[in-house]
């Protein structure tokens, strides 16, 4: 492909190169056939601008190349790049190619009649901004851009709300600006790109500098996981197999004692001791594990009749449940095996749709939670506790989040806010009814600020047996986790998936039913 002193190399694998369809002067873009999977390279060295779910952007001197209908996209904003680097895949069956270079217009605008002079009425000057006293603002809403320069610059950076940055203006000017449709702030962000945001989307931030943010994750390590069941056939694959994850969760379920198919039970220390060797073959193959208790740790076959609680009823549980809790705790810390704890699951579900999880109200949620991080603290106090996964999406369940955290004692809070975004991420996916991933995000990282937000089920539901969807779950997931990877780095734990196999309740397994893999969902699902 070329133009006046520009060259572009074939951007992809494909052999023989060829195109799909001409070039078209309404859209400015030309398709070339390239099959799903086939490697997309840069067709000349420049430094990447946007990158989306399934675009990349570059600007390469004076001429932006932009790249149509990938995935797996390997390049990160800012990224300075040779020519046939690597940007990702095509998703099939053609990928998309389309050049701007931008002009300067003003030789082109046609100037008014010129009007009479007046004398500019004197504006005072803006109030100087105080020696050593620097100003911070923080985003309103996820993905906002940090650009080279306002309104059309090159984008440098993606900041969300977790993220606050220096104002570089003086602070009169700032407090003018934010929230304003068309101002712009400079700002430098804590990884120190300096640039440019919208005053529109900025709030003042008045916190503690830098603000404190929960980090569990080491950043070598991958964010996806896997939801595994001791109990099931199925639920326990060699560690070999989940090699690429970083995370599993696994229930503490002292209730059931599979040596007489019985429930009820109270043995914490029998359950300790059947989970310890489940657990250590997965740890030592390098994977995190996220032990989440409810209430088959204490209350199933107990006497509670789940529909009938009330805060009595709940006030009655909760310090047998703190206690037992403080037992697997001290049980679980010698060995090293358990990285974090979440604390009870799906608690925000609507009672008359509640089938596996049971639902609790928001207050008593709060004081389970105050007396459980205390009990597992008091034992190991570098313990890592998180909510239960909440299941009523960023609106309903920010509302209960908040009202939770009212509920506990001052002194108490968990480590990390968890929900289950099934039905979300790339806007428009058929696995994504409910909207973009990032409102989710979003939501849920502003009820407890500096804390990360933990995915500890997602995936497709109902749909076991029909292995036909495994190119189309595998683009959905794709699109999930670049979404939390391109604009939420360090701001999302894990996002760990449900389920390993069909058989295991309604997930969409990696597996069949059979205990076979699904080869177009489960190597690709390895790698993300």
């Amino acid at each position: 492909m070329g133009g006046t002193g520009f060259l572009l190399q074939w951007p992809s694998d494909a052999r023989p190169a060829t195109i799909a369809a001409p070039y078209d002067p309404a859209t400015g873009i030309v398709r070339l056939n390239a099959a799903a999977g086939t490697t997309v390279q840069a067709g000349a060295a420049g430094r990447v601008g946007d990158v989306g779910a399934n675009i990349v952007t570059l600007h390469c001197g004076a001429y932006t190349v932009r790249y149509g209908n990938l995935k797996s996209i390997r390049v990160q904003t800012g990224q300075n790049i040779e020519a046939n680097t690597i940007l990702g895949e095509s998703a099939g069956p053609a990928i998309s190619v389309s050049i701007a270079q931008p002009i300067d217009p003003t030789p082109l605008l046609v100037m008014p009649p010129a009007l009479p002079v007046t004398p500019p009425t004197p504006v005072p000057s803006p109030e100087p901004a105080k020696p050593g006293v620097k100003s911070y603002v923080q985003p309103t809403q996820a993905g906002l851009r940090v650009r080279e320069k306002p309104v059309d610059g090159n984008t440098l950076a993606f900041v969300g709300t977790f993220d606050v940055m220096e104002a570089l203006e003086p602070a009169a000017d700032v407090k003018r600006k934010l929230g304003v449709d068309n101002e712009w702030i400079k700002v430098k962000t804590m990884g120190g790109v300096t640039g440019f945001s919208a005053g529109k989307f900025l709030q003042a931030y008045t916190g503690e500098y830098p603000p404190p943010v929960v980090q569990p994750v080491p950043g070598a390590l991958n964010i996806t996981g896997m939801n595994l069941d001791m109990n099931h056939p199925l639920g326990h694959p060699d560690p070999a197999r989940l090699k690429g994850m970083g995370w599993i969760r696994v229930k503490l379920n002292v209730s059931y004692n599979p040596a007489n198919n019985t429930y009820g039970n109270r043995d914490v220390k029998a359950a300790v001791e059947r989970t310890i060797p489940f657990l250590q073959p997965y740890v030592k193959a390098g994977l995190k594990v996220l032990m989440v208790l409810t209430h088959q740790l204490y209350g199933e076959g107990a006497g509670f009749l789940w529909p009938a609680m009330n805060s009595g009823k709940w006030n009655e549980l909760i310090p047998t449940y703190a206690d037992f809790a403080k037992q697997a705790a001290t049980l679980f810390k010698p060995t090293g095996l358990v990285h974090a704890w979440q604390i009870w699951n799906e608690q925000d579900t609507d009672p008359s749709v509640a089938r596996a999880a049971v639902p609790i109200p928001a207050a008593d949620y709060g004081r389970m939670l105050t007396a459980t991080i205390r009990a597992i603290k008091s034992v190991d106090p570098a313990a890592i506790c998180i909510t239960g996964g909440h299941v009523s999406g960023p609106g309903k369940g920010q509302i209960y989040a908040r009202a939770t955290l009212n509920a506990m004692a001052a002194d108490v809070r968990p480590d990390g806010i968890a929900s289950h975004p099934y039905g979300r991420g790339v806007r428009g996916n058929m696995f994504s009814p409910f909207g973009a991933l990032e409102e989710e995000i979003s939501g849920y990282a502003s009820v407890i600020p500096g804390k990360p937000v933990w995915f500890t089920e997602w995936g497709v539901l109902d749909q076991q047996g029909n292995t036909g969807l495994a190119p189309k779950v595998i683009d959905y997931a794709r699109g999930f986790v670049n979404i939390i990877k391109s604009q939420y780095a360090n701001q999302v734990a894990c996002a760990i998936w449900y389920a390993w196999a069909d058989s295991m309740d309604n997930g969409y397994g990696l597996v069949d039913a059979a205990n076979n893999p699904k080869a177009a969902l489960m190597d690709p699902f390895l790698r993300l």
